[in-house]
C-alpha cells in the first residue's frame, strides 16, 4: 500500500488516519482524498474496508467524503470518522454500504451534531469517542444509535479554542490511557499535548509543549498531531513542523 499516488487499490491520496488492528495486524489506512479506508492484511493482500472502491465520494450511505480516523476491531469490523459528512459511519466485514452510529449528519455544536469529526476509538465497554475537530472538544457516544434521541456525552474541551488545560484547541491526535482514565490530546494550533483525566474533578494539565510558542527546542513542539503510547510509558508525538517524532515520557 502506498504505490504511488493514485486509486488504485495499492495506491493512496493523502492518506490520514491509520490504525492496526493488535490481534489481526491488519493495517487499516483513512485515504482521504480517496473517500474510502483501505486495510492491508500480514500476507501483503489490500481490500476497501469502507467506501467505495473507486474513490467516489457522497453522503449515501455507500459513500463517504474526506474519512480521516479510523477503528477496527478483530472481526474486521471498522469505525470510520466521515469527517465532511459530520458522523461516524459503522461498517461491517465484506458490507457494501455502512450505517451511521454517532452525529447526524448537519454541521453544527449541539451534541447531536459534529463540525468535523477527525479521530475516532472505542473503548472497553464499546462507546464511541470522537475527536470533533471545529468544536474543540472530544464527545462520547453510547450503542445503539438512534437518529431521533442519540447524542454525545462530553468527555473534554468544549470551552472554545485557547491555551488554557480546560480548552483545546484544533484538537488532531487522541491516546485513550483507559486503565488511568485518562485522554492524551494533541493540541495542533497550540503546539501542546493535553492530559484530560476523566470524571467531574478530573484535573487537566500540559503534559507536553508550550501552548502557543511554536519552536524547535526539547521543551518545545510545533503543530503536534499522531500521539501514543509505548508499553514502557513513553509518549511518541508526530511533531509535524519539526519534522520529528518527539518521545516524551510519562511519569507514574
Amino acid at each position: 500500500m502506498g504505490n504511488g499516488y493514485g486509486s488504485d487499490p495499492d495506491q493512496l491520496k493523502y492518506a490520514d488516519g491509520i490504525f492496526i488492528e493488535p490481534k489481526t495486524q491488519i493495517l487499516y489506512v483513512a485515504d482521504a482524498a480517496n473517500n474510502r479506508v483501505q486495510k492491508r492484511y500480514p500476507n501483503g493482500k489490500i481490500k476497501t474496508a469502507a467506501g467505495r472502491p473507486d474513490g467516489a465520494g457522497g453522503s449515501t450511505l455507500d459513500k463517504l467524503t474526506s474519512p480521516s480516523g479510523v477503528f477496527a476491531d478483530e472481526n474486521e469490523n471498522v469505525y470510520v470518522a466521515d469527517l465532511h459528512n459530520q458522523r461516524i459511519q459503522f461498517w461491517q466485514k465484506d458490507a457494501k454500504s455502512g450505517k451511521t452510529v454517532a452525529g447526524n449528519g448537519t454541521t453544527g455544536s449541539a451534541l447531536n451534531e459534529f463540525n468535523s469529526p477527525i479521530r475516532v476509538l472505542l473503548d472497553s465497554k464499546k462507546n464511541i469517542i470522537v475527536v470533533d475537530l471545529q468544536n474543540q472538544r472530544v464527545t462520547q457516544w453510547s450503542l445503539p444509535y438512534d437518529p431521533t434521541k442519540s447524542v454525545g456525552t462530553l468527555l473534554a474541551g468544549g470551552n472554545g479554542a485557547g491555551l488554557n488545560p480546560y480548552q483545546l484547541n484544533f484538537p488532531v491526535g487522541l491516546y485513550f490511557d483507559e486503565p488511568n482514565n485518562m485522554l492524551y490530546i494533541a493540541n495542533d494550533a497550540s503546539h501542546s499535548v493535553t492530559q484530560w483525566e476523566l470524571g467531574t474533578y478530573g484535573t487537566k494539565s500540559i503534559y507536553a509543549g508550550i501552548p502557543g510558542r511554536p519552536g524547535s527546542s526539547a521543551a518545545q513542539l510545533n503543530s503536534p498531531e499522531g500521539i501514543t503510547f509505548d508499553k514502557y510509558g513513553n509518549l511518541y508525538i508526530a511533531d509535524i513542523n519539526n519534522h520529528s517524532n518527539y518521545p516524551q515520557h510519562l511519569i507514574k
